[in-house]
Order: C-alpha cells, then sequence, then structure tokens
C-alpha cells in the first residue's frame, strides 16, 4: 500500500478491502497501513468523506483496524483513530462496533 501514490479514500478503502490477518507480523503491517493513511486524514470532512466511501464489510474491517491501532497505545495515533472510530459508529451504527469487538 502506497498512500502516496492513491487518493486517500482510495488508499482507505484497500487498507480496509480485507480484516486482520491471523498472523502477527502481517497484521502489524496491516495495522501500519490504517494507521498511515489515517494520519494524512487532517481534518473530520477528510475522515467523514473516506468513511462514506466505504462498503459495510470496509466499515466493519476499519473498526476492527481502530480497535488494533488503539491497543498499540501510540498517543500520536490515537486522536485520528477516535476520529474515525467517530465517524464509522455515526455511518455503521453500533453494529460495526460489536461486530469489530466480537471478531475472532
Amino acid at each position: 500500500l502506497q498512500a502516496g501514490s492513491m487518493r486517500l479514500n482510495e488508499a482507505m478503502r484497500e487498507a480496509s478491502r480485507l480484516g486482520p490477518v491471523e498472523n502477527e507480523d502481517l497484521r502489524k503491517e496491516q495495522v501500519k497501513a490504517v494507521t498511515m493513511v489515517v494520519g494524512q486524514l487532517k481534518t473530520e470532512k477528510a475522515i467523514a468523506d473516506c468513511v462514506s466511501a466505504l462498503e459495510p464489510d470496509e466499515e466493519d474491517n476499519l473498526m476492527k483496524f481502530v480497535y488494533l491501532g488503539l491497543s498499540m497505545k501510540d498517543a500520536a495515533l490515537s486522536l485520528p483513530l477516535f476520529k474515525v472510530h467517530e465517524a464509522l459508529t455515526k455511518k455503521a451504527g453500533l453494529g460495526c462496533i460489536v461486530r469489530a469487538v466480537c471478531a475472532k
């Protein structure tokens, strides 16, 4: 994933296309890709625009990555991740949170 070569909406969709994988090292790379894109979203409107372009499965995957990113305990990433969490919850509802938390 190269966010610099794609529009951020496309980069967010690509990063959210697949859910987190079982392999720990690959999952870390997935989380890095998502957080890289999220870090580029400077305004709430940019976040909302990216989230609005997602399909339901991508929304659920992104929410999973939001929680994985928050578990990294990186203060610099927390604020943008919480903003994505808020935008996802507004669009997809509480079910998106439940599906992310209950996913295996």
